[in-house]
């Protein structure tokens, strides 16, 4: 019988210990901006009704067409693995009463989503995106503050990136620009290929998104936006590009930047990366004030964004940089038969205490163990040999200077306490 060989589904990730490092590097900056700005985590089920992302999503979006894993469970009840995060998030907002809270609401997530979508270099078909929403604030200052966070972390990351913007202007500016839009695309159908004949049926601004080379020569002469926006939405958008500028954040206009979602009006932003080895777009967001009374709510103004973990560890991985490890305050070191269990409650004992510890009690030399002591830039050792186990003392030595010290082992960590200085 031969043995079976298990993989990963294709598209799928291990984040294997090599890659931890960088990941929690990621994610300790996005969590330290958020909480630094007092904005509170949220966490939504990994599965949602399927009608929730038909109705939030678009049905005719390629996310809700083609992309999403859905399944019927024992009950029959239609469930979807999230293909992403806000619908989730505007669904707890209104079914746990969020509106009656204090304006703003500001919350930000961590979370896997799943789409069924052609892998390729930082794009996973589980993929997960650091998520930030802000309800009940209308104000212009409520976007430039999502775009303001979002750079933030990419400035502390190093990661250098332009913010993509436009304006795609209420319901009614929409509905006027596709007229125009429509008429301009009819007159190069022969031009487009079968997905944006179609799209041009259901929402031709889903055109403007396209990859295609000869789509997007197209794209350059067709009408533009911004000149169909009603004052008001004008008005607005240029009292963000001031506050932006004011911010000291720089931004390209992309009067064709549309996002991929169906929920969007007015802003919409995409971080794009603007390093020599890459122009990705690494994250994005925008504005969606009708979303919450659209799924059943009370009408509350909306803005957001999501930023691809993957899309950020790839920059970083390109640009070389490998965040240190956290350098153990001790390394027990054990030597002798005698000496191991001993060693372990000493370790044991130091972790309860708070300090960070590290041991290999598998390697019976003492150089071994001391030249992984010094490989992980452990500070002290702290060495028990058979001799020490019986007498209940430790020898404490310095792995910087060399100096070492014989010690009680129920002093000992009053003795590292006063020699670390925690």
């Amino acid at each position: 019988m031969s043995q079976i060989k298990h993989q990963k589904p294709r598209g799928m990730q291990d984040i294997l210990p090599v890659n931890q490092l960088l990941w929690s590097h990621i994610v300790e900056a996005y969590v330290d901006i958020c909480q630094s700005a007092g904005i509170d985590k949220i966490s939504t089920p990994i599965v949602e009704s399927t009608e929730l992302f038909n109705r939030a999503v678009g049905e005719e979006t390629e996310v809700v067409s083609k992309e999403m894993y859905s399944f019927s469970d024992r009950s029959d009840n239609s469930l979807t693995l999230k293909p992403e995060s806000t619908a989730g998030v505007v669904r707890a907002y209104i079914e746990n009463g969020m509106n009656s809270l204090p304006k703003p609401i500001e919350l930000y997530y961590i979370e896997p989503h799943f789409r069924y979508e052609r892998p390729q270099a930082g794009r996973y078909r589980q993929h997960h995106q650091l998520g930030l929403e802000i309800f009940g604030d209308s104000t212009a200052s409520s976007d430039v503050h999502v775009i303001s966070l979002g750079a933030r972390l990419f400035n502390r990351l190093g990661i250098k990136h332009k913010v993509a913007i436009n304006s795609i202007g209420s319901s009614e500016d929409r509905q006027r620009y596709v007229k125009v839009l429509l008429d301009y695309f009819k007159n190069h159908i022969k031009d487009l290929p079968d997905i944006n004949k179609k799209q041009l049926e259901t929402n031709p601004l889903r055109i403007l998104d396209s990859k295609d080379p000869d789509v997007i020569r197209l794209i350059e002469d067709s009408p533009q936006i911004l000149d169909y926006l009603s004052p008001e939405s004008s008005a607005r958008f240029a009292k963000i590009l001031e506050l932006l500028e004011n911010c000291g954040i720089q931004y390209q206009l992309n009067s064709r930047l549309v996002r991929g979602l169906d929920y969007y009006n007015d802003t919409v932003f995409e971080f794009v990366s603007d390093s020599e080895l890459s122009r990705d777009s690494i994250g994005g967001g925008g504005r969606y004030d009708a979303l919450v009374k659209h799924l059943g709510g009370v009408d509350s103004p909306a803005v957001g964004m999501g930023i691809g973990i993957e899309r950020i560890k790839l920059e970083l991985e390109r640009m070389g940089t490998i965040p240190d490890a956290t350098p153990p305050d001790i390394f027990v070191v054990a030597i002798g038969k005698n000496a191991s269990d001993t060693a372990e409650v000493v370790r044991e004992r130091l972790l309860d205490e708070g300090f960070k510890v590290r041991a290999n009690f598998s390697k019976k030399s003492m150089g071994d163990q001391l030249a992984l002591a010094n490989k992980c830039h452990a500070k002290y050792a702290v060495v028990i040999g058979d001799r020490e186990a019986k007498l209940q003392e430790v020898i404490i030595k310095d792995l910087a200077s060399g100096n070492q010290q014989v010690d009680k082992q129920d002093k000992l960590v009053e003795t590292l306490r006063m020699m670390i200085g925690s």
